[in-house]
């Protein structure tokens, strides 16, 4: 027995370790079948059939009407409506997506997107992408639990004029369920106007002009068509006219046709009358008409000639050609300066005869020409040549004419010498007439010579000329402004003549040149004189002038040269000059020994810093705002006792000091070159002369010493600390020995760039937002309590979270580029404010005085209809000694794309009110709330409130849409979830009203470490979870108001938390005042009854097949247990 008893528990542990064994097996087992098993993943898919049942297309007109017609202007409105429905029985879920293209011939100016709606229901949302012109449609659970799912997806876009091009007719192709659906457009070309008129003279002295008329170039549908066009008076009524089809493009080029078929038309005429009567009515399309008209009377030119399209269905167009027929004249006559010769006192003269090119019968074909008896024709000068004309009307000489085809004979009348050419026969070219004559006697005065030509038919051309005597002229050539001289040149007898007894007497008639006696040079022709041949009489004192007399009779052009100093101290005049006259005389006789005398004057007027004994200039630096002054002075090497610079510094410009406190002052010795041009030398000895600032702010330098020769100083200022309200500064120096002037003012005005511009703007749409950029102070004036005040149209909302304001980098020319960013309340304050009516305004206040240029950049996001204007006016103010203020606006013209579920309307407001989540009688002041606005897949933060004693914040002036709103700041001593939103969905005018709570924040226990305990440890007690539950405590209470979707209750737990959700209650009383509540779903929500509620995820049900086998594994294991147990 007690073997057995042994016996059987061995048999018992054996068994029990290999029962061990098995299970170990069997749990790997599982395992590894777990793990390859094949689970199925509950994730959004995308829809790959096509949907789309049919696409329906409106398009509107430029006043917002439905076209009835079916020609289409590009770039009109159009709403595209996309009727969409899903089959019955399919097996799409929640969060799948559909997505198909926008046709590229359509043009959004931002994103869209929206809700799909049926009845009350939402089915889904939509989003399109203005760029890549995607629509995505996302479904609800809605398509879970209906059959017969379908709908219409609305959006309002217009045609791509960029992408619509070429031919009128387009054809736009959208994919559909059942295949394609093709639209065929036709659009209206881009034409200044329906009917033009064009004329065309063929070449020059035409005798026809081609017309040419296109009608209906707009493509309208027109009944009756009728053009009418009166011929002008001077052309003969057309016989025939031709008719062609006229393809118009879409950018208004034309072209040209087959002929239309004659019995599409009718021509009459009544009197002057042209009319086309189109018999294929309506016309659709456009068409050209081309006719010629007979010239019957050149001098009725120009010709207006006015066409009208009309029609029973159209009001009256017209358009109008004016062709001037390029005719040449009858009669002409020229003398070019180039044909006159002051040597040999000739003159050519040129007549231009029946260049209009009519036939002109022999007894008329005449000319007569007159002209002064000072003149005579020179022999063998006459030429006669017929011309020909190319179509722009350039001539072309012939051959010339032999001497008998024209009679020449000699004509004088009292006072004129002059010719008459008759041609032997008629005419009906045109002929340019060329001929000489010459002074009969000495020219002594400049003349001026008349000249008559008379044609056969009494047409009479007269023309003048002038001539120059060559007798006497005098001019001044080279000028050494550093040697203080002048050259002279005297030229006598320019035309050769035989003058004789010569005698010339240069004088200076306000003394201020002096004659340099050894510089004289006399040339006969091409010979230098000797002395022996003429005699010189010097000047009796400086200033007096010589006289030359020659010895021998001058047949050749003589020319007479020398130099003279000039100084303007020299000068003895009543009135106060600064030129200097040089009079010379010539006396002399011909072989008739009759005497003449001829005087000229000349004036060399110098550099004006001769005249100013100076000069003064400046440059602007930006980035330092100083100026730096130079100054040229005593220019004419003045000999001066007691020389004395004086400089008034206007618009309060400041010497710069340098870094030791010095003032930054220079003074340099100047050279003036030949050219006047000044080179800066060494520098002057500060111990030579004294400076110094008075009271006045004027800049006084006095030297020492006198001094005889050029200085120039150089100088800077400062408008540092000014404010810079002017875009000069203008300084005058001036330049006194003693008390005495001895400069005039010198004058100097510096270009301050972008001096007095306080603020600028400018914006740019991007989508469905602006850009916004103001450039703050580019004048870089000093101002201290600066601030920008922005005030924008109620037709935009300001984006709070895209201000930046930015420092510059300015440029030479005073352009700024952004550059460091500077940090809200440290740098600056921002300050929005909004209205009851939405209007809004900001205040950007500078923390510290400003000197310098700001960019900032800011977006406001469009609430604008399409073609609206969207605008921001904009001041800057500051004080510096007074105080500014300046103003200016920008406007912007929006383009806005919608769709369904979007729209503006009366304004409304949301107020949020705050409690604490255990006692909502408790208001919570101090939480401050973020409202976004939610548009496509953004959201943007647009204002920003903090509650008040009531627990209240207030967001007004709201348009219609959805809202997120954020905590960013809990009230004292209660707890934060920044992650936590609230979603809100405004209607029109609507007042909403959320109430959000928040627990009170928990304090961490702190514990004292205590020793371990040195009891023995016992058995623990059993559970019991009945009695260790706590009660579960909801951290959100709910409203029982079934309009709203009720707060779920939290989970249970042992204890309050130290990081609690605010919850949100619906208010049980909320106040629209134009329709339901919109609702609102905090996160997390219950779903109303009937919709599946949010759980946790399910795992492993998926797939049995593991389970089965594991079942059938543990049946084996059993089975193998029992058999072993009974043989054992």
């Amino acid at each position: 027995m007690v073997y057995t008893l042994i016996g059987m528990e061995g048999i018992m542990n054996m068994l029990k370790k290999e029962l061990k064994l098995l299970l170990v097996i069997l749990l790997v087992f599982m395992q590894c079948l777990y793990a390859v098993g094949v689970s199925t993943k509950a994730s959004a898919t995308e829809i790959s059939d096509n949907i789309l049942e049919s696409v329906t297309m409106v398009v509107y007109d430029s006043a917002g009407q439905i076209v009835t017609g079916n020609v289409y202007d590009q770039g009109a409105k159009v709403k595209l409506d996309y009727t969409w429905s899903l089959p019955d029985g399919h097996s799409y879920r929640a969060g799948d997506t559909y997505t198909f293209m926008l046709p590229e011939q359509f043009l959004l100016f931002n994103n869209v997107g929206g809700t799909l709606t049926t009845g009350d229901d939402q089915v889904g949302t939509f989003q399109v992408n203005k760029d890549s012109r995607q629509v995505i449609i996302t479904f609800n659970n809605f398509i879970e639990s209906h059959d017969n799912v379908r709908g219409t997806l609305s959006i309002n876009t217009l045609f791509n004029k960029s992408r619509i091009t070429g031919s009128t007719t387009q054809i736009i192709t959208i994919p559909i369920h059942s295949g394609e659906q093709v639209f065929t457009l036709v659009f209206r070309p881009d034409v200044p106007s329906t009917i033009s008129k064009a004329g065309m003279a063929n070449g020059f002295n035409a005798k026809q002009i081609d017309w040419t008329v296109d009608v209906n170039k707009s493509m309208d549908s027109i009944s009756q068509a009728v053009v009418t066009d009166p011929i002008p008076s001077g052309l003969d009524v057309p016989l025939t006219v031709a008719v062609y089809d006229l393809d118009v493009k879409l950018d208004g080029t034309m072209v040209q046709g087959g002929l239309v078929d004659s019995s599409k038309y009718t021509m009459s005429t009544d009197g002057r009358d042209l009319s086309i009567h189109f018999t294929n009515s309506p016309i659709l399309s456009a068409y050209r008409i081309q006719y010629t008209t007979s010239i019957n009377d050149q001098s009725k030119g120009p010709f207006v000639n006015t066409a009208t399209l009309s029609g029973s269905n159209k009001t009256a167009v017209e358009a109008s050609a004016t062709v001037e027929v390029k005719h040449g004249i009858p009669l002409d006559k020229i003398s070019p300066d180039s044909e006159y010769n002051p040597s040999t006192q000739t003159i050519g003269w040129t007549i231009k005869y029946n260049y209009n090119e009519v036939t002109i019968a022999k007894e008329q074909a005449t000319l007569a020409d007159l002209f002064n008896d000072t003149q005579a024709l020179v022999s063998d000068s006459m030429h006669v040549y017929p011309v020909t004309f190319n179509s722009s009307g350039d001539e072309t000489l012939g051959v010339e004419l032999p001497a008998t085809e024209y009679t020449l004979t000699t004509l004088s009348q009292p006072s004129k010498n002059g010719f008459k050419l008759e041609f032997n026969h008629d005419i009906t070219s045109a002929y340019k007439i060329i001929y000489k004559t010459k002074a009969s006697s000495p020219v002594i005065n400049n003349a001026t010579i008349s000249n008559q030509v008379t044609s056969g038919s009494g047409t009479v051309k007269t023309i003048t000329r002038p001539i120059i005597q060559g007798v006497l002229a005098k001019t001044f050539g080279a000028v050494d402004y550093g040697a203080h001289t002048v050259v002279w040149n005297i030229k006598i007898n320019e035309d050769s003549q035989e003058l004789r007894n010569v005698v010339v007497a240069d004088t200076f008639p306000n003394k201020g040149l002096h004659f340099i006696p050894g510089t004289l040079v006399i040339k006969h022709g091409d010979t230098i004189l000797d002395a022996t041949e003429y005699t010189v009489d010097g000047p009796v004192s400086p200033g007096e002038g010589f006289k030359i007399t020659f010895a021998n009779t001058l047949t050749k052009p003589t020319l007479i040269t020398y130099k003279a100093e000039f100084n303007l101290d020299w000068i003895q005049s009543e009135n106060s000059t600064t030129e200097f006259p040089n009079r010379v005389k010539l006396d002399w006789t011909y072989r008739s020994e009759v005497a003449y005398t001829k005087t000229v004057t000349t004036t060399f007027v110098p550099k004006d810093e001769v005249k100013n004994n100076g000069f003064k200039n400046g440059t602007y630096d930006l980035n330092s705002k100083q100026i730096t002054w130079n100054i040229g002075f005593n220019y004419n090497s003045k000999p001066l006792e007691a020389a004395v610079l004086e400089d008034l510094l206007e618009s309060n410009q400041k010497l710069v000091e340098s870094s030791d406190g010095s003032i930054t002052f220079n003074v340099y010795r100047m050279k003036v070159l030949a050219n006047g041009v000044t080179t800066i030398g060494s520098i002057v000895d500060r111990l030579s002369y004294d400076y110094h600032v008075d009271a006045n702010n004027k800049l006084i330098l006095a030297f020492k010493q006198p001094i005889s020769e050029p200085y120039y100083v150089v100088f800077k200022t400062s408008g540092l600390g000014l404010l810079i309200n002017q875009s000069t500064v203008n300084n005058t120096a001036k330049l006194f020995d003693a008390d005495k002037p001895v400069s005039k003012d010198l004058t100097a005005s510096v270009n301050i760039p972008h001096g007095g511009e306080y603020v600028s703007k400018k914006g740019l749409q991007n989508g469905d937002k602006i850009n916004w950029t103001i450039t703050i102070n580019q004048g870089q004036s000093t101002l201290s309590d600066a601030a920008l005040i922005d005030t924008p149209t109620v037709n935009q909302l300001l984006l709070l979270d895209t201000f930046h304001l930015f420092k510059t980098i300015v440029d030479t020319s005073g352009n700024v580029t952004k550059g460091v960013e500077l940090t809200k309340e440290v740098d600056y304050t921002l300050v929005v404010n909004t209205d009851t009516s939405g209007k809004q305004t900001f205040r950007l206040q500078f923390v510290n005085p400003i000197n310098s240029a700001y960019i900032l950049e800011y977006q406001s996001l469009i609430v604008a209809n399409d073609k609206d204007t969207v605008s921001n006016k904009v001041s800057l103010s500051g004080k510096n000694v007074t105080t500014i203020t300046t103003e200016t606006e920008q406007n912007v013209i929006v383009g806005v794309s919608s769709g369904s579920g979007t729209g503006s309307g009366v304004r409304g407001s949301l107020t949020v009110k705050k409690v604490d989540a255990s006692n909502n009688t408790v208001l919570l002041k101090g939480a401050t709330f973020d409202l976004y606005r939610k548009t496509d897949r953004t959201l943007d933060r647009i204002g920003t409130v903090t509650t008040n004693e009531n627990g209240i914040a207030n967001f007004t002036g709201l348009l219609k849409g959805n809202y997120v709103v954020k905590e960013s700041a809990a009230p004292a001593g209660y707890a934060l979830d920044a992650a936590k939103e609230y979603p809100v969905s405004l209607n029109s005018g609507e007042n909403y009203l959320i109430t959000v709570t928040n627990t009170k924040a928990t304090d961490p226990p702190t514990s004292t470490p205590s020793n371990p305990p040195t009891s023995t440890p016992t058995n623990p007690p059993d559970n019991d979870t009945s009695t260790n539950d706590p009660d579960p405590t909801p951290s959100a209470s709910t409203s029982p108001k079934p309009s709203v979707s009720p707060t779920p209750s939290s989970s249970p737990s042992p204890g309050p938390s130290s990081s609690p959700s605010p919850g949100l209650t619906p208010s049980p009383t909320p106040v629209p005042s134009n329709g339901p509540a919109p609702s609102v779903s905090p996160e997390p929500t219950t779903t109303a009854e009937g919709q599946q509620q949010e759980t946790l995820p399910v795992t492993g049900e998926s797939s049995h097949t593991a389970v089965k086998i594991a079942g059938v594994a543990l049946i084996l294991l059993g089975f193998l247990l029992r058999r072993r147990w009974r043989k054992h």
